[in-house]
């Protein structure tokens, strides 16, 4: 089967591994092709196509691909461009890459978090006031788009079992229960980097990793902050590194710390050594999908320690593969990480077992097939 990766965006090298999915694909017999507005990561081994937002709106341009399948990554949005693909008569499957709080009156919480608690101090009025618009004439727009592109897709990838309820409770919400049977869970894939060299062995020092966007404020670097205050001032032997964009402007503080090593953005080849060394990812986010990084720590073998959140539930398979704090603050990430480093030290997490269980799920062959059939599944 031809498939096209159709992105609503232009392409870059950056989560999700298109290179590995692509060669993935090619493995198991299909022909992959990549279309994008713009092609800004480069060179590849396979084709990658640029289309105007017109182009994905018009049949015929699929048709000329001769185009068999294709899968959106839209963010459950795209309606006009997935009923082109189905003019075409192209078979749909609509990649969600989302924790399904789907719908402002549905998860109004969720949409808080997203807006109003990341907006600077001077924009928080304006935040407020524009949740409080979504709320009481936005939402009937903002869920008929979503509505659009899931009723015309054949049917959708999303990533959690969670992530899939959530999805359904807005669809029941909305008077559609019966697209919920279009939901298909697959995980993202890990690049094969994460996935080669044997993980290290459960002798590692009372060492945690923190990556990500710094500047980002779903990645909350203030709670960061704050949580390390309170695991410092209960364990002086814990070893903390930063790594990322945005690290030295976020925490620069710390540089000297004897428990911090302020690491910056790393090549992506340096990741598996560094996650080699530590013990468990300790994430602060707002709100995540999948986090990618996550899956690579959980593929090297690391535990996770995290807040509550729909993108995490899976990934600590109910405390075989870390803990979740019970609220995002502070005192109880602190609370989760020493309860995760109590793990470690009497021998009770097993990084060889983390390994293999998430490599088997999330390797690029894995991941392929399962948007594959979940592409002509009927």
């Amino acid at each position: 089967m031809k498939i096209a990766l159709v992105l609503i965006t232009p392409w870059w090298r950056a989560s999700i591994d298109f290179d590995g999915l692509a060669a993935a694909f090619a493995r198991q017999g299909h022909e992959p092709i990549l279309v994008c507005h713009r092609n800004d990561a480069g060179p590849a081994a396979f084709p990658v196509i640029e289309a105007t937002p017109s182009e994905y709106a018009d049949p015929a341009f699929w048709q000329r691909l001769g185009v068999e399948g294709a899968i959106l990554y839209s963010w459950l949005q795209g309606g006009e461009t997935v009923r082109a693909l189905r003019r075409a008569g192209v078979r749909v499957l609509l990649r969600a890459d989302h924790d399904g709080t789907a719908g402002v009156r549905v998860f109004p919480k969720a949409a808080w978090r997203s807006t109003v608690a990341t907006a600077p101090p001077g924009r928080r009025l304006h935040s407020v006031r524009h949740w409080l618009h979504r709320w009481l004439r936005l939402h009937r727009q903002e869920d008929a788009a979503v509505l659009s592109a899931l009723e015309a897709a054949d049917a959708v990838a999303i990533e959690s079992a969670e992530a899939a309820a959530n999805l359904r409770t807005f669809l029941a919400w909305n008077g559609q229960p019966a697209l919920g049977g279009k939901l298909r869970v697959v995980p993202h894939s890990v690049a094969d980097l994460f996935l080669q060299p044997p993980p290290a062995g459960p002798e590692r020092p009372a060492r945690i990793f923190c990556g990500g966007r710094w500047e980002d404020p779903q990645k909350d670097a203030p709670l960061l902050d704050a949580t390390l205050e309170h695991l410092f001032a209960y364990d002086a032997r814990v070893e903390v590194a930063i790594g990322g964009s945005g690290v030295h402007e976020a925490f620069g503080h710390w540089s000297g710390h004897r428990q911090v090593q302020l690491l910056g953005r790393l090549p992506r080849e340096a990741l598996p050594a560094e996650l080699a060394r530590s013990r468990f990812l300790l994430s602060s986010s707002r709100w995540e999908t999948q986090p990618v990084g996550t899956l690579e720590a959980l593929c090297c073998g690391c535990s996770i320690v995290a807040p509550e959140l729909p993108g995490f539930i899976a990934l600590a398979g109910g405390g075989s593969s870390g803990t979740l704090a019970a609220r995002r603050t502070p005192v109880s990430l602190a609370e989760a990480a020493l309860h995760e480093l109590a793990l470690w030290d009497a021998g009770l997490r097993d990084p060889h077992a983390i390994a293999a269980r998430w490599r088997a799920r999330v390797s690029s062959d894995a991941v392929a097939a399962g948007l594959a059939n979940a592409l002509v599944a009927p």
